[in-house]
């Protein structure tokens, strides 16, 4: 008989050692991560830009930490047909001044665009949601734009996967789930 426990938790997930210097096909190495830019001629929102990301491997829209880090996200950007989502999100529930990363990673840079975040209302609601400008800057957006997005993960092996589910009240809970290889 196997047990399996699953976790809830707000705490930030253990971190994973370095990688081993490997991506998938198609995606950048850069410090101890893998990123994708995803910008084809059809956006998404930012939600389902982040639930593809969570799809491979465990990923999550992108945190950023250094201005070189937004620089080389910047760089791999080479289609432009749109901005890109990041993973910076607004959750007044549980977010330190308003803005936190999906990965739970600390906010310790900012590369706002002039005037932003202005947190405006739209039709479709608040800006809570973050993209990049094709020059490097961010902005916040309505989380239902059409826009590409940034996708990172752990080089190498990726025993660890963090969901994020939303209820209809904006409250928002995460599982930490380790991907276990059980032999019977």
């Amino acid at each position: 008989e196997e047990t399996v426990l699953i976790e809830w938790s707000s705490d930030p997930p253990p971190t994973p050692r370095p990688g081993d210097g490997t991506c998938l096909p198609g995606w950048w190495p850069y410090g101890s991560h893998c990123y994708m830019v995803y910008n084809g001629k059809e956006g998404f929102s930012w939600h389902e830009a982040r639930y593809r990301c969570q799809l491979i491997r465990g990923g999550d829209l992108a945190s950023v930490h250094s201005r070189a880090e937004a620089e080389f996200i910047r760089n791999i950007n080479y289609t432009k047909y749109h901005n890109v989502w990041l993973g910076l999100t607004r959750d007044d529930f549980t977010q330190t001044d308003g803005w936190g990363w999906t990965d739970m990673t600390a906010l310790s840079f900012t590369n706002w665009a002039p005037g932003e975040p202005n947190e405006a209302i739209h039709d479709m609601g608040r800006e809570d949601c973050v993209e990049m400008y094709v020059d490097g800057a961010w902005n916040d957006n309505n989380c239902l734009q059409k826009r590409g997005f940034v996708c990172r993960l752990f080089q190498g092996e990726h025993p660890i996967i963090v969901v994020s589910v939303q209820d209809q009240s904006r409250h928002t809970f995460k599982a930490v789930l380790l991907r276990l290889n059980i032999k019977t």
